[in-house]
């Protein structure tokens, strides 16, 4: 992805007008265009939500203050050759009016309140809401098309813009909006209110009988708890009607983009549509509730808007997201970045993709006095990414303060854009297929971070994507739906994380594939209480109290769900019983292990272990402690890894010619032991890789040694 003004990698950053000095210090604006093209950017994303003064303008009338130096940003920004493309429409219209933004937002069509006043909310699927925000589009690019950024993508010149940010669909509670939803939860249940009833311990005698408090959960619920991860087990009505609001908020969503991706494109086929789905990170995001001051931080948890990216992937030119290194938890961590890439990768399969990050001071941790952007950017390049947005500059409200990031901050970003504009056109073909990891989506979209025991599940996906990096192997997050088209074919194993909500949403011809892939010669691995697993290979665990395992030695498993196995092979025992913990089973040519406990959370929890006082004195250790791997080494029956060089911490990606290494850790690396041309960050000598830092080491050609 070429930005043509330059004909470098597209590397961008939005920048926001709203607070001073932006607002009205044009000397500000000046130096803020430098510094970025000092950091290595190449355009900016302006902040240009459809507000009133907007359409003034479009309409002859003079500019307002914040479109005065929008228009000053634009003509500054061309003068230093750089460009611009445009943020045109966010989540619920604005979030800044009337206190930071002085001009009304144009809704288009809203949808209303239980009480029955406005929402001050998109109708996402209103034709009137979706006409506005065309109109908004339009006269963006026609009255400020000059000096925009244009890119080119698989040979092709596009406009990139940010057609949507942070989109979140509301329900409303007018005739209209009732009837829609009604409607669809008639069509979800095939118009059998026996079955509904059923699954809602209700008697209705029909759909239309149905009043708002008894299908929407803030309203049936409104004084009561989350439901529990027990409601989930037990599919009570109380989770199962929140599985249901947030199925319609995700099809809902689906027919949005897909209606707006005919419109865009039938105005101008060349738009690329890069809609920015999700500020804050993507399931692994922090847990809101840490920031309750924030304006909208409920809804950073994607689970409380019935969000699906990878079901949006179809309608947009790139599935992409901001990502924030930082865990549910708060804590800084580098993997979140290549986890979250690793995602966006596979949504994009088939085609290239833009990468995500947050540059700023986060408002719950200063995670970059940790975790450097060259190690960030350098993950970025190493997903495949052939480019990346990012924020911000000048976002006072919640942390996208890059102008008054320190200097040391400000040079390790300079290094890394400089590195990545040299580096990606470099890279060959597409990064190498190892593991495939299988995303949660139910639990994603249906399991808030407050319901017992979500966020440790969370983070068992992200603890087996660092084992495989940590091994040596590539890991592509991939989803059911992806399954359902045969994408298990590109791979050799398959890992299944927690998801503890999968019976909210089967998926009958997913386990058919599944079954069909393993028993042509797939090799799986689960964890406990894995119903996915129990409906598509009939393998169930037995309940088991939290205990110390034996593989070669004490380990010290971590987690609240707990179970045992019976198997052709046994692996690891629990100690008190000696019950199998870890155990095979073949299935036709292939073969299943499964894991009684969460080896993802154990093997990335934030806390380790005490040694019970049971044990007495004896020796156990947390589980990425113990001197073998288990999951490692079962996975090493069957698969060795692209990358050959590998060590903790430090992330590898192989490609056609050569190899990207991001050294996380706080310690050098020596890289005597590959060959090729290194093109490093910050180089030192030929063997040395600096702590969280980033190389490319491309291959000799064939027949050249040096």
């Amino acid at each position: 992805m070429i930005d043509q003004n330059n004909k470098e990698p597209y590397i961008n950053v939005w920048a926001g007008n709203f607070y001073k000095p932006a607002f009205d210090d044009e000397g500000f604006v000046q130096y803020s265009v430098k510094l970025a093209k000092r950091l290595g950017f190449n355009s900016f994303l302006l902040d240009a939500k459809a507000w009133e003064d907007f359409r003034d303008r479009y309409q002859g009338l003079e500019a307002s203050q914040y479109l005065k130096m929008i228009e000053f940003t634009i003509k500054t920004l061309q003068e230093h050759g750089m460009s611009h493309e445009f943020l045109a429409l966010y989540l619920n219209g604005d979030n800044l009016y009337p206190n930071i933004r002085f001009s009304p937002p144009i809704y288009g069509d809203s949808v209303v309140n239980p009480d029955g006043s406005n929402g001050k909310w998109y109708r996402y699927w209103s034709s009137k809401a979706q006409d506005s925000m065309m109109e908004h589009v339009q006269g963006l690019l026609t009255t400020y098309g000059e000096n925009g950024t244009s890119v080119e993508v698989n040979g092709q010149i596009r406009k990139p813009i940010c057609s949507m940010w942070d989109p979140i669909v509301a329900p409303s509670f007018d005739e209209e909006g009732i009837a829609r939803y009604v409607d669809w939860l008639s069509g979800a249940y095939h118009d059998d209110i026996h079955a509904f009833n059923q699954k809602y311990g209700t008697s209705f005698t029909a759909f239309a009988d149905l009043a708002p408090a008894d299908y929407w959960y803030e309203l049936a619920y409104r004084d009561e708890a989350m439901y529990t991860a027990e409601d989930v087990a037990g599919l009570a009505p109380k989770a199962v009607m929140w599985a249901d609001n947030m199925k319609w908020r995700k099809e809902e969503l689906c027919r949005y983009f897909e209606s707006m991706q005919r419109r865009f494109k039938e105005w101008d086929e060349s738009l690329y549509l890069c809609p920015n789905l999700a500020q804050w990170s993507y399931f692994l995001n922090i847990d809101g509730s840490l920031l309750s001051n924030v304006g909208f931080s409920d809804l950073w948890d994607t689970a409380m808007r019935g969000l699906d990216i990878y079901a949006l992937a179809p309608y947009v030119d790139t599935a992409h997201f901001i990502t924030v290194p930082v865990t549910p938890y708060g804590d800084a961590d580098p993997y979140i970045v290549s986890c979250q890439h690793s995602m966006m990768r596979a949504m994009n399969d088939g085609r290239g993709f833009v990468g995500g990050i947050y540059w700023g001071r986060f408002l719950y941790n200063d995670i970059y006095a940790t975790v450097t952007p060259c190690e960030i950017v350098g993950s970025i390049v190493a997903s495949g990414a052939k480019g990346y947005t990012s924020y911000g500059m000048c976002g006072l409200d919640d942390g996208g303060v890059l102008h008054r990031m320190g200097e040391d901050f400000q040079d390790s970003l300079a290094a890394a854009n400089q590195w990545a504009k040299r580096v990606i056109p470099m890279i060959q073909g597409n990064r190498r297929k190892d593991i495939a990891l299988l995303f949660p989506s139910a639990m994603s979209t249906f399991e808030p971070m407050s319901v017992d025991g979500n966020k440790e599940r969370r983070m068992d996906l992200l603890g087996w994507f660092k084992s495989c990096c940590d091994a040596g192997y590539s890991a592509d997050i991939i989803d059911l739906v992806m399954i359902e088209k045969n994408y298990l074919d590109n791979y050799k194993v398959l890992i299944i994380s927690a998801n503890d909500c999968y019976l909210l949403e089967p998926n009958s011809e997913a386990e058919k594939r599944i079954r069909d892939w393993v028993h042509q010669g797939g090799i799986l691995l689960h964890g406990p209480a894995d119903k996915l697993v129990e409906s598509a290979l009939s393998i169930q665990g037995a309940a088991h109290e939290l205990d110390c395992i034996q593989y070669g030695e004490g380990g010290l498993p971590q987690g609240s769900c707990f179970e045992s196995f019976t198997g052709e092979e046994v692996h690891a025992t629990y100690m008190k019983d000696q019950n199998g913990c870890v155990v095979s089973n073949p299935r036709g040519k292939g073969v299943v292990y499964s894991f009684g406990f969460y080896y993802g959370y154990s093997y990335s929890a934030k806390v380790a272990p005490h040694v019970p006082l049971e044990q007495k004195n004896n020796e156990l250790y947390p589980i990425p402690m113990m001197k073998s791997d288990i999951a490692k080494d079962l996975i090493g029956r069957h698969l060795k890894p692209s990358c050959g060089f590998h060590q903790t911490n430090v992330e590898t990606a192989v490609f056609d010619n050569g190899i990207v290494v991001v050294n996380h850790s706080s310690y050098p690396v020596l890289l005597k032991a590959l060959v090729g041309q290194r093109h490093f960050q910050y180089p030192v000598n030929e063997d040395l890789l600096l702590p969280r830092t980033a190389v490319f080491i491309e291959l000799f050609p064939a027949g050249q040694t040096s």
